[in-house]
């Protein structure tokens, strides 16, 4: 199916205590898609999300995670109703690394191999937070501390 489906739902908290958010998906996401587990385009509220509908548990369903920075960029939080847009997303993922970063990997051969291994997500999460940090040094900082998480099999979440 590659027409938009929407509806409106209740951002819901993972856990209590946590700062982690999910949306229910109220469709028959297998017969939409033909799959569970679907990497589609969100909006929430116009605010684009590209990420994936998966199984939390039985008892939950499919599901679709609502970023801090999507709930920031809402105004929204758990609890809150909100307007959701989704289509599938059939185009290449990649991740564009940073020129610094990938001069850190390429001098630690088998931390890039492992990065190479990581899902699109997990490239993804490390590059924004090494890309977010405002002060040279802090930058610097974090590629170190990526490289040591990833040789550590470490993802960044």
């Amino acid at each position: 199916m590659t027409d938009a489906i929407k509806f409106t739902a209740i951002i819901e908290q993972a856990k209590p205590g946590m700062d982690a958010a999910f949306i229910k998906v109220p469709f028959d996401v297998k017969n939409a898609y033909g799959k569970m587990r679907v990497k589609i385009i969100a909006e929430f509220d116009g605010v684009v999300y590209r990420g994936s509908i998966a199984v939390m548990d039985k008892e939950t369903g499919p599901v679709i995670g609502v970023l801090k920075d999507i709930r920031q960029k809402t105004g929204k939080s758990f609890g809150d109703t909100v307007e959701v847009t989704v289509r599938e997303d059939k185009e290449p993922r990649s991740v564009v690394v940073p020129s610094d970063f990938s001069e850190a990997l390429a001098a630690n051969p088998d931390v890039k191999e492992t990065f190479q291994k990581y899902a699109y997500t997990h490239k993804k999460e490390y590059v924004q937070w090494i890309t977010q940090a405002k002060k040279p040094e802090t930058r610097q900082k974090r590629i170190a501390k990526a490289l040591e998480m990833i040789a550590a099999g470490k993802k960044y979440s």
